[in-house]
């Protein structure tokens, strides 16, 4: 896999997460841009910034992680 279409496959991964955790209500939009701010800096997982800043808590990333594993499955076909 190149490294453009691997960076593509990654952002369309980050942009199903974060529909996902806006549809689910699991943060709201505020706290959504927050923590894509802060991963800007750090350079880390969307899910580990939402857990570092408390706007998840362990049971929900766990699913949250759960959830992102099923779609990377279900893409690889």
């Amino acid at each position: 896999m190149s490294y453009q279409s691997q960076t593509y496959a990654i952002a369309s991964r980050q942009e199903d997460l974060e529909r996902h955790l806006l549809e689910a209500s699991v943060v709201d939009r505020e706290q959504l841009a927050v923590a894509k701010r802060w991963q800007e800096r750090q350079e880390g997982p969307l899910l580990m910034v939402l857990l570092q800043l408390s706007f998840i808590d362990l049971q929900q990333f766990s699913g949250l992680l759960d959830w992102s594993g099923q779609g990377r499955m279900d893409t690889s076909y």
